[in-house]
């Protein structure tokens, strides 16, 4: 009788503590158990490559070629840059920086110095101009290009979706880069003022630098740390 009454007590027990844990799964980082596909690493490099000029020999970016847990990386510098109410989607994140960044031959270190640059990794920041979300999208830009690369739009609450949210953004990217045939100071500039503002500039034999340097500044310092972390675990290895 001892044991079956045990084995009751034993039931009950495994059945609350399972309640609870589901109930309360925003404590508990299920990404961090979830494979997330590999970097396209000839598609990071050439973009690097873009990005970084003459001075891509020897940069971090250069030292971390062919380095297979860079995937891991991302998910790591995702998971330490969101509030923790946020730390449940940071697999859903990673996976959508490092699938959209494949599609679009992007490096996704350079998607995260984006996202740093625009929201600090905040999901739900509003900018003062109506801009939604990770990559801060305003609504009709966000609308136009969902429409012209065949996304799914169910108005601007799609922006507060944060692997949406950067579905978008990269697609607008894309097209941005496309439209200035890959120079990188123009399409980068041209996402935050937008292309008619970066031509008039450079009509007037302005080159738009501000706000790309910001993105650059923190491309370098995001590849410094995954550099450090990288070395850090071939040593203890």
């Amino acid at each position: 009788m001892k044991t079956k009454h045990l084995k009751t007590l034993q039931v009950i027990v495994t059945a609350t503590l399972t309640s609870v844990l589901f109930t309360n799964f925003d404590f508990i980082n299920w990404g961090s158990f979830a494979s997330i596909e590999v970097v396209n690493e000839a598609s990071r490099v050439a973009h690097a490559k873009e990005l970084l000029g003459g001075h891509y020999r020897g940069s971090n970016a250069h030292k971390l070629e062919g380095r297979k847990a860079l995937n891991e990386m991302i998910y790591d510098k995702v998971n330490n840059s969101l509030a923790p109410k946020w730390k449940a989607q940071a697999n859903s994140i990673a996976r959508a920086v490092i699938n959209e960044s494949s599609k679009y031959n992007m490096d996704p270190v350079f998607v995260l110095a984006v996202i740093k640059t625009e929201s600090k990794f905040d999901p739900v920041v509003v900018g003062r101009h109506g801009e939604i979300g990770l990559m801060q999208i305003k609504p009709d830009t966000a609308e136009w290009i969902a429409k012209k690369y065949k996304i799914a739009w169910q108005g601007k609450r799609t922006l507060e979706n944060p692997a949406a949210n950067i579905r978008i953004g990269l697609a607008y990217m894309n097209f941005l880069r496309t439209t200035f045939r890959g120079q990188p100071v123009t399409y980068v500039s041209a996402y935050n003022m937008g292309p008619k503002n970066v031509r008039r500039l450079i009509a007037n034999n302005v080159k738009p630098e501000e706000y790309n340097s910001r993105v650059m500044k923190n491309y370098g310092e995001l590849y410094a740390l995954i550099s450090d972390h990288s070395s850090t675990v071939i040593a203890a290895n």
